[in-house]
Formats: C-alpha cells, structure tokens, sequence
C-alpha cells in the first residue's frame, strides 16, 4: 500500500503526453494495483465476469459508461484485465482530454494507459498489437438520466465500428452495471448544452441536472464527482469477429448492421445484470 502511495506521489510530477503512447509504464501500474485493488475489492466490491477467454492480440474493447466523472469504469475494467494478463500485455483507454488536466491525475492515468480519444491513437495503439478500450457513447452514456440506466446509449456514434473494420480486429463488449446509483440525474440537459454552446465551447453535449456528492444539487457535469461505495458488476462478452473487408468502414449500411450487433449484445447483457440485481446500494447475493 505505501509502495503504491509512494508510486502515485512520483508520477504526479511527470508532464502528461495524452498522445504518447510510450507514456504507459508496466512498473508503475503493477505498484499502483495493491492500492487499485483495494478500492475494486472493498469500497465498490466489484465484480467482473468473463463470458469467453479473451481474444490473443489487438482488440477494440467496448465499454458502456457506468455514471460520470468519479466513477473509475475504465480503471476497474482495466484492473480487471491487468489481474488476468498481468501489466506486461499492451493495452489502452481512449480518454477525453478533461482528465489530463486534473493535477497529479492526469499523470497516473496517462501512465496507467490512458491516451487521448481520437481514432488516430487508437489506430496507433491497434497496430502496436494492444487491447484498446473505448466508450462510445461518452457523455450521453455517461450522463444518462436516471430512469434510463440501463440502457445501453451510444446515440450516432459508429467510428469505433470503422476503426475495428479498417484494422481487422475483434470487438469484445464490456457491460458494467451499479454506478448510476451513486448519483440521481433528473435530466441530461442536451438543450441546454446546445443553448450554451458546450459542444463548441466544452467538448460536452450535456448539462446535467441532478443530486450529487459531495455538491448535493447539481446543473452541469460536477468535477469532482464523489461516490458513494455502491456495487459495480460487470461482465466481459465474447469477442465479435466479423469476415468484412477493410473497405466495408466505408459501407454505411456494413457499419450499421455491426453497430447494431454490437449494441444489441451489450443490451441483452445490461438487461441480464439488471434481472440478476447484484449491483448498486443493496446487491443481490
């Protein structure tokens, strides 16, 4: 635990290359996860299921956004993944820029494999032979209010259909439940965000209104957002393989029709977790 402390306290001081694909460092994710460990074991008891054994070489994982700012979706899947591959086995999360600019934070995720969001990067990290972990549907996912959390919510979004055609991978679903009940969000406030401008200005389709800690009412995405030790299940599907070309990305009808393979999957799933309740304040056993 204090060697993980220690770890933390040397990386906040190293300058954050979202771009830089080099900035992933094995030595200070495998000091990090006791203390990781201790947050997916006990504070969010999270529990992860592998549908299928994972897929050897590159692969585009697929995540749904389970609640916003605070919930740490993408370092519970790859903490996950770390435990079952160990460190040494190249793998990423495509991250919007916001996070790399949190003092100190920005630092151990970027050195955790977090790199900027944008197809370029992921095309990089496909080629070098890694797992690469995406969400989609980002801030709408994210910012789903209450009444539609389980929904799966992706909304135009296709290019990480694109991205696993052209590179000829495996798209492996990642379905996590629990986190939406650490907060309540009334509304996503899409109006109000094209009102003001954030799509433009922000790099943010909503504005949120809701209730959570530590700010008690919220209007907009809260940084931070706290939360509370609520369950998180998630469940690992078995990988998508698809005999398209490369040139079927630029086949709108080919990228729908795997779009849609891929989202109805991860709903059919999020609609199992549901069902089996073992998530959120009070867990099924």
């Amino acid at each position: 635990m204090k060697d993980g402390l220690a770890a933390l306290a040397e990386k906040a001081r190293v300058t954050v290359r979202p771009n830089d694909l080099a900035s992933r460092d094995p030595h200070f994710i495998k000091r990090a996860m006791p203390l990781l460990g201790m947050f997916y074991d006990h504070y969010f008891r999270a529990e992860t299921e592998l549908e299928a054994p994972f897929t050897d070489g590159p692969a585009l994982v697929v995540g749904n956004h389970n609640a916003m700012t605070g919930t740490p979706d993408m370092f519970c899947h790859m903490l996950a993944f770390w435990r079952l591959y160990s460190p040494d086995r190249i793998s990423y999360g495509l991250m919007h820029d916001v996070p790399f600019r949190f003092p100190g934070a920005g630092a151990w995720l970027n050195a955790a494999g977090a790199i900027a969001a944008s197809p370029e990067n992921a095309a990089r990290a496909l080629d070098r032979g890694a797992a690469v972990l995406v969400f989609p549907g980002g801030d709408i996912d994210a910012c789903k209010p209450f009444s539609r959390r389980y929904e799966i919510e992706f909304g135009k979004r296709r290019g990480f259909v694109r991205t696993a055609l052209r590179h000829q991978v495996p798209i492996v679903p990642v379905v996590s439940v629990g986190a939406h009940h650490s907060l309540y969000i009334w509304t996503d406030g899409r109006r109000i965000a094209e009102a003001l401008r954030l799509p433009l200005l922000a790099r943010s389709n909503v504005a949120p209104i809701g209730v959570a800690l530590p700010w008690g009412l919220i209007a907009g995405i809260p940084l931070p957002h706290l939360p509370p030790p609520v369950k998180i299940h998630t469940r690992i599907l078995a990988p998508i393989h698809t005999d398209l070309p490369p040139s079927a990305a630029d086949d709108p009808e080919a990228v729908e029709d795997l779009f849609e393979r891929v989202r109805s999957a991860m709903q059919r799933t999020m609609n199992e977790l549901k069902q089996q309740g073992r998530h959120g304040w009070f867990p099924a056993s």
